[in-house]
């Protein structure tokens, strides 16, 4: 029997696990721990706790510091899932300062209170959907080899690595994967962010701006990642 990839949850209550346990069972093996317990674990060989998981999901309601550790500590064994951080801080200059250091830590989404068990779930499909863009592939793009390393996250044109950040990859991976197909803004913004698209072209401009710059390119006629009129970008290639 083959063995399931997993959902990761960290939390003192149970509210989330039975959550994930009702809509994900079929596909994931669903994991619960308690602080202590996880304090257990890491004293073990992480990297096994950490074995075929595909998203860690942490809540946290006053161990913020602590919990930011543990995002730290997942992020040094190299882990190629995902981190979903839900806050149950209710003051909102709290979570502004939650979200900025959960991310720059690691994390790659934080959910503030209140949520709903929707939007949580909506969260999480989106993450495991980034999952399974995951592979590793070589492709030619206007001249020059393109090869990708899903599982740690790197690009490289013609051998030498492009440093693309967690959103610079996603929007890339997602182009590639979707060879030769226009998208437009609405298209790649829910695609990426796994959110619902509110007029955001500005943002997702800027990143294909720097993208461009990292790869080289010519801003004005780009080769690599091209502007489709009326609709939006693609990558054309083979």
């Amino acid at each position: 029997m083959v063995a399931r990839n997993k959902l990761l949850i960290l939390s003192e209550k149970l509210e989330l696990y039975h959550l994930l346990i009702h809509h994900f069972e079929a596909e994931y093996e669903v994991e619960t721990y308690r602080k202590n317990e996880w304090d257990i674990k890491k004293e073990k060989l992480l990297q096994t706790v950490l074995d075929r998981v595909m998203l860690v999901i942490i809540e946290t309601e006053d161990r913020f510091s602590e919990n930011i550790r543990i995002v730290r500590q997942i992020q040094l064994y190299s882990f190629s899932g995902y981190i979903l951080f839900i806050s149950r801080a209710e003051d909102r200059i709290r979570q502004i300062e939650e979200k900025i250091y959960a991310i720059d830590s690691g994390a790659d989404e934080y959910l503030a209170y209140p949520q709903t068990n929707e939007e949580i779930l909506a969260s999480v499909r989106a993450l495991l959907r980034r999952v399974h863009w995951k592979g590793n592939f070589t492709l030619d793009i206007s001249g020059k080899r393109f090869q990708i390393n899903a599982q740690v996250r790197k690009i490289f044109m013609d051998g030498i690595e492009l440093v693309f950040t967690k959103t610079e990859f996603a929007i890339m991976n997602y182009l590639i994967l979707h060879l030769n197909r226009a998208f437009s803004y609405k298209e790649l913004y829910e695609a990426v962010w796994g959110k619902e698209y509110i007029y955001d072209d500005r943002n997702i401009m800027a990143h294909i701006h720097r993208m461009r710059k990292k790869m080289g390119d010519d801003t004005k006629n780009p080769r690599y990642i091209q502007n489709v009129y009326g609709t939006g970008y693609m990558v054309e290639g083979e």
